[in-house]
């Protein structure tokens, strides 16, 4: 009997049908995607997240050095809406590494800025 339920509860919910996303798309980007120069050096990251639809979503920033910024919740209140996102990480070294716009709430591929720092 068990197993009838178990398996009737997990029919029922695999036919739901799937909430569209509220993200339609992301992208990140570096302020300095090559560097050459005094170190320290203070990039900037801006992120550009648009919406498909209402609802909030949640992201964080992560990094190649494996941080993780604090979390922040958005909320969309309509369709097809746009927001800029900013973070900055300073350099003191030669390194290569990226940047990640992390939405948490999200099936989509996270958007990754890339950059290199070449100190003098």
């Amino acid at each position: 009997m068990r197993t009838a339920i178990a398996a009737l509860l997990c029919t029922v919910a695999s036919s739901a049908p799937a909430k569209t996303p509220i993200v339609r798309w992301s992208h990140a980007e570096a302020s300095k995607k090559i560097y050459l120069g005094k170190c320290p050096v203070r990039l900037v990251f801006t992120g550009t997240i648009l919406t498909a639809r209402k609802g909030d979503f949640t992201f964080a920033w992560k990094r190649s050095d494996g941080f993780v910024g604090r979390s922040r919740t958005i909320h969309a209140t309509r369709r097809v809406q746009g927001w800029r996102v900013h973070d900055e990480w300073e350099l003191s070294s030669t390194t290569s590494g990226w940047a990640q716009l992390w939405i948490q709430s999200e099936p989509h591929a996270p958007a990754v800025a890339r950059f290199q720092v070449r100190c003098k």
